[in-house]
């Protein structure tokens, strides 16, 4: 301070030194690198954004190898300064872009500034074979309340996914207050081991304009839509931003993306506001299925997941149309329609589900995000409750597609899985089911009763986690319903069909993943 009087000071004991320099020196050794991140720019395979809030300190490097040598900086084999930096909400966001990575590998990373070394943390890169299966947990809406944010966020680092789709609303009003406590509270997705899962976010209404998205994630369009490709050819994200005119520059890209890539197998779609809300309380976003929903059915987008609602949404696969049959310019196609899939839960406040639509599959209330695999044969989605995270165990590193103890999945009348099933692949028949397509031993012809209801009767002889799917003509499964410990003994079950599109129908009795019966079942 300018023109103050020296202040006193006293001379310690050099013991007394020697122990407040032990207590400090721990603190003093690690610099101050904050509010980690990681996201994708280009190929996920082999490359990898890391971001971090430079707290305090300069000349910032990080350090990184397959080989995890901690904090002795000098061991690392590789080494980068960072490729940007950019002030906002409050925050140095400095990001180093990490080109030519081996796919599908784990790599160790350290930061080192001027003030110290940064714990030791680890990312993965996506594979680049497409008979690699994928986890992944999409969600959305995490304003507002801070404990329920922090249950789906424990939850991530406990499912390990190979990242996390985010749909938009990170925060209530866009401050640099709330930014920081959103990044500090991201922390908690970190794994146990310090491995870091990549973030595929998008803008949602809350976020004022695209900048906190550029500058906080560096995302690879400063328009805040784009597209990335996991495992080569397996599975296409396209980002979409609906700030910002749907139609113009933004379809025109859509179009000409998803026909340059029709030898991906699986295309999925994340973008904020919905197109037809399962809430009331938000406006209907015609000119989305104008310019969207059209490309979708056009180019065989499978998977779409909608946000802003904050409510629990899943729908049968359906397309455009305003022919007989169709609801609010949409109508259900099991053949050839999109599954949407949403809307928000991750924090926001809660809304009433009071505005289901004849083509919803099932709908609720709740804090949640989806569970996602992908593989060549079929896309299965789980609803997962996130509240109660400390109740629930991390998943098996080896397995990590086997659900941990704790973890609640989501069971509607209609199933706890969703699975869009790929009518090209081998083989088409849900995997496991050990059926054969001649197989007609055990058949029984079943039709619905007058309310639509279908009646099957099985009988166990020791005690079986059962099974029972509905599969369509083309071959794709519909519906499942799991009983994951029955006794021995006769078992009678009925299922609603009376929404199911005409058309011949197979139903499947799986027990300990052996066929048990099978019904065939004609719809008129």
């Amino acid at each position: 301070m300018p023109n103050s009087a020296p202040q006193p000071y006293f001379l310690l004991p050099t013991s007394l030194w020697l122990v407040l320099v032990g207590i400090l020196l721990p603190f003093c050794a690690f610099s101050r690198v904050e509010r980690l991140r990681a996201t994708w720019r280009t190929d996920p395979a082999t490359s990898m954004v890391i971001g971090w809030d430079q707290v305090s300190g300069g000349r910032p490097v990080i350090f990184y190898d397959q080989t995890d040598h901690g904090q002795n900086t000098a061991a690392y084999r590789f080494q980068s300064p960072p490729s940007r930096a950019a002030r906002s909400k409050a925050m140095n966001n400095v990001f180093a872009r990490l080109e030519g990575l081996q796919p599908n590998t784990v790599y160790y990373f350290v930061i080192q500034d001027t003030e110290g070394v940064s714990k030791r943390y680890s990312f993965k890169t996506a594979p680049d074979n497409p008979n690699e299966r994928l986890s992944i947990v999409a969600g959305s809406d995490s304003r507002n309340h801070r404990l329920a944010r922090c249950d789906a966020n424990i939850l991530v680092s406990k499912l390990r996914p190979l990242c996390v789709i985010f749909g938009g609303d990170m925060t209530d009003d866009d401050s640099d207050t709330e930014w920081r406590e959103w990044f500090d509270d991201w922390q908690l997705t970190i794994g146990s081991d310090g491995r870091i899962f990549p973030i595929i976010p998008a803008r949602g209404n809350h976020e004022a304009s695209n900048e906190p998205l550029v500058n906080c994630f560096d995302v690879p369009s400063e328009d805040v839509y784009y597209a990335l490709t996991l495992g080569r050819n397996l599975f296409r994200l396209y980002t979409l931003n609906t700030q910002i005119p749907s139609g113009g520059e933004q379809r025109d890209w859509l179009g000409r993306d998803l026909q340059a890539n029709q030898d991906v197998t699986w295309r999925m779609a994340q973008y904020h506001q919905a197109m037809r809300p399962h809430t009331a309380a938000k406006y209907e976003r015609e000119d989305l299925i104008a310019q969207w929903a059209t490309l979708f059915h056009k180019y065989k987008v499978q998977l779409a997941m909608e946000s802003d609602a904050h409510v629990v949404k899943v729908t049968w696969p359906i397309r455009p149309s305003k022919d007989p049959g169709s609801y609010e310019s949409f109508i259900r196609d099991d053949a050839n329609g999109t599954v949407y899939i949403g809307e928000g839960g991750w924090g926001a406040p809660l809304r009433a589900a009071d505005d289901p639509k004849p083509w919803t599959r099932s709908y609720g209330r709740f804090n949640q995000f989806k569970w996602i695999f992908v593989d060549q044969d079929k896309i299965e989605i789980r609803t997962i409750k996130t509240e109660g995270s400390n109740r629930v165990a991390e998943v098996n590193p080896n397995n990590i597609f086997e659900p941990p103890y704790g973890l609640v999945i989501w069971s509607p009348k209609e199933g706890d899985v969703v699975r869009i099933m790929n009518p090209n692949s081998r083989p088409q028949t849900p995997a496991g089911s050990n059926i054969a397509q001649n197989n007609t031993s055990n058949v029984a012809n079943i039709s619905p009763d007058i309310n639509g209801n279908v009646h099957i009767d099985y009988s166990l002889s020791e005690t079986a986690q059962v099974q029972i799917i509905l599969i369509n003509s083309q071959m794709q499964e519909m519906a499942r319903l799991e009983y994951p410990s029955q006794i021995p003994g006769p078992y009678k079950k009925s299922l609603d069909l009376s929404k199911a599109p005409s058309g011949e129908y197979s139903l499947i009795v799986k027990a300990n993943n052996k066929l048990n019966r099978r019904f065939v079942i004609m719809i008129p």
